[in-house]
Formats: structure tokens, sequence, C-alpha cells
């Protein structure tokens, strides 16, 4: 059992994220899996949990610690992932500016999670790049580059506001497709 902590797009970017998503779609055949969660820049990859309901208890206070945040988007990004049950495929992501006040954000959690929990190491950890995903897994990486070909060329360097805060929860460490979903979400 895994979770963590995300920073939920407003309106304006989720729908952003999903016109994206739908154009690299129709460009790949990428299908639709990033549609289980909403728009999100992660504060921190997910990792285990003691028990949902601590964790739950752990994202209430920290919420009621956190403001929005104006996240300034750059580039489209794609890479070869496995992340989902272990099938090879892809990533689709749009990379954040890393500012000041997300960058102490991740820090503030990350210290409270270790005061509260320990330890609490996940992957990335120590080179997580900040960014919105927009398709993953379900197709082939080759389908993935098709796509960044044809959506590279579009302004992604717009800015949009992050309004609420997430808590993602994954009932299989293999984050197997139905398995994850958005557990709670605070306004900010």
């Amino acid at each position: 059992m895994k979770g963590t902590i995300v920073l939920l797009a407003g309106l304006e970017a989720e729908n952003y994220g999903r016109k994206l998503m739908h154009e690299a779609h129709k460009a790949g055949n990428l299908g639709f899996e990033m549609a289980r969660l909403p728009q999100h820049v992660s504060l921190k990859q997910p990792f285990s949990i003691p028990s949902l309901q601590q964790f739950e208890e752990f994202f209430d206070n920290f919420a009621k610690t956190v403001n929005p945040v104006i996240i300034q988007f750059r580039e489209l990004n794609t890479f070869p992932s496995n992340v989902l049950g272990g099938k090879p495929s892809g990533c689709m992501s749009i990379s954040a500016r890393s500012s000041k006040e997300l960058v102490a954000l991740q820090k503030e959690l990350f210290q409270k999670l270790e005061i509260s929990f320990g330890p609490c190491p996940a992957e990335h950890d120590n080179d997580y790049i900040f960014h919105m995903t927009i398709a993953i897994g379900g197709a082939p990486y080759s389908n993935y580059q098709k796509a960044y070909q044809e959506l590279r060329g579009l302004n992604f360097n717009q800015e949009f506001l992050f309004d609420k805060l997430g808590l993602l929860y994954y009932d299989d460490d293999n984050y197997k497709p139905g398995t994850y979903f958005c557990y709670k979400i605070a306004e900010l």
C-alpha cells in the first residue's frame, strides 16, 4: 500500500491537461490511463504508508498549512516507462519550473513526513523534476514518440493555479490499472 500528496490543478489547468491528453491520444493512440487521476503536480512520488487512516490524518493537517500555488510550465517531454504493471510503455508530461515556492513546499512535506512516520523513501526523492503527466502506459513507446513529434510544436510555456491538495492512494505497489485513485481532496 502506497500513498502520496500532490497539488491538484485548478479548473483551467485541469481542462488544459485533459485536452492535451486527448490530443496525445489522437496523435499516438496512447489511451486514457492518466484520466484515472486528476491533473496534478506531485510533491513526492508514491511511498509505503503505515495505514490509510494514519496517512489521511497527516494529509488533513498538512493541507491546513498549504496555500494555492501558481505553476509555470515549460515544455513537453516523453520517455520510456514501465511503471504501470511493469509493462514497457511510455510517459508524456509537461515539465514545470522549479520555483522557490515549490521547492520549499516539497522540503516542508518531506520534513513533516519524516517527523510523523520516520524515513519515507520514494523514487526520485533527490532528483525529482516537477511535472504534470498527460499520458502514461497503454501503448508502446514508439506511439509516445509519434505523439511527441506531433505535439512538441505547441506552446507549453503557460502558468496555472493549483488550488487543491490531493491524497493519492495505491492499493497495489505495482501500480496496476484500477488499483489507484485520488482518495481525498482538500481545498487550499
